[in-house]
């Protein structure tokens, strides 16, 4: 590019995995400046909810003078969390890649206003995240968690679960996490409907049998066993499970959320657990994380929660270098990003 290039990488977890020899194939002139900046997780979570109150700004940590430099000279920032009000703080950036598919807690940041360009981490997550989707579901049909009471208990009680082929799974929100969950569903014999924004009629997909717009979300729900939401956390999708689409869903089914939490009525998710109309449910994300020791959620019956963790550490960070450096090489050809994000959508 003929000039200094600054790379900033703040999210500690990726240190390791930066390698400056393959950047530097890639743009010789690179420099990286891996000085920490983090956001903790409930204002993370906070910030993608409401991302302009007075909390959230009273909260936000103070800069060091270290990151204050960091953030000066950046023109590329690959990482997990960015300072809010960006643009002044970084006045060189140009692109932030982020290490996540979600990319709600950059909305506080005004990339707009900068002209910065956002690419996000989808698919990095998908295959470890579908996995766990599946071993949900699997542990649900075939009753592992009576199996492992029994056994501890030292009753040898015979309890036979159901079977997962013959099934019908609706993955509302045909991205990259619920496409592995489709594609690994598909090898057990399961029938697969698809929801995605972007369908237009006639519009098919390989990788399920059928699929719909937004539209067909009740009667699609009400034709489904397994019904797994993987669609986006945008302002448009809050609450998209609703006491209606609850009612709407096939009875004695089974409801997985890999998504965001603001996508679910939690009041109403409990009420259909409480009243049995669902067989059970599994969600590994909450519209408050962590969530409070209090919260109604815990105590609801045949809810399985987990704590954002349906992802996996292994191999995760080098994954998330090898998407940096496919569109770092984009970037310095001044070709079009990966995964770009349109940040007047949040995807």
């Amino acid at each position: 590019m003929g000039e200094e290039l600054v790379v900033y990488v703040p999210f500690p977890m990726l240190h390791p995995s930066i390698d400056l020899d393959r950047l530097r194939k890639i743009e010789p002139s690179v420099e990286v400046v891996t000085t920490p900046f983090d956001v903790d997780h409930e204002l993370r979570t906070m910030r993608e909810q409401q991302p302009f109150s007075d909390e959230i700004r009273s909260r936000q940590p103070e800069l060091t003078p270290d990151q204050l430099d960091a953030f000066a000279r950046a023109h590329v920032i690959f990482t997990l969390d960015v300072p809010m009000d960006l643009p002044p703080l970084a006045p060189n950036l140009r692109w932030i890649q982020a290490i996540g598919s979600g990319v709600g807690q950059f909305v506080s940041c005004r990339l707009e206003d900068g002209g910065i360009a956002l690419t996000n981490g989808a698919g990095i997550g998908a295959p470890p995240i579908a996995e766990w989707v599946i071993a949900r579901v699997l542990q649900i049909i075939k009753l592992l968690p009576e199996h492992d009471a029994a056994a501890r208990e030292h009753r040898w009680d015979t309890v036979l679960g159901g079977q997962l082929q013959g099934k019908t799974m609706a993955v509302i929100g045909l991205g990259a996490i619920g496409r592995e969950t489709a594609r690994r569903a598909r090898a057990f014999g399961v029938k697969l409907i698809g929801i995605r924004r972007s369908w237009q009629p006639g519009m098919t997909d390989p990788d399920v049998d059928e699929l719909h717009g937004p539209g067909a979300l009740a009667d699609v729900v009400g034709r489904s066993d397994i019904v797994v939401l993987t669609a986006p956390g945008t302002d448009d999708n809050d609450n998209l499970f609703d006491d209606s689409i609850f009612s709407a869903m096939k009875p004695d089914s089974i409801f997985v959320n890999v998504a965001r939490g603001t996508l679910v009525d939690e009041a109403a998710l409990i009420d259909a657990l409480a009243r049995g109309h669902l067989r059970a449910a599994a969600i590994d994300v909450a519209r408050a994380e962590p969530l409070p020791a209090d919260d109604p959620l815990w105590d609801a019956p045949n809810l399985y929660i987990s704590p954002h963790s349906s992802t996996s550490g292994e191999g995760y960070a080098d994954r998330a270098f090898d998407l940096f450096c496919r569109n770092f090489e984009r970037f310095v050809s001044n070709e079009p990003l990966e995964n770009l994000v349109d940040l007047s959508s949040g995807y």
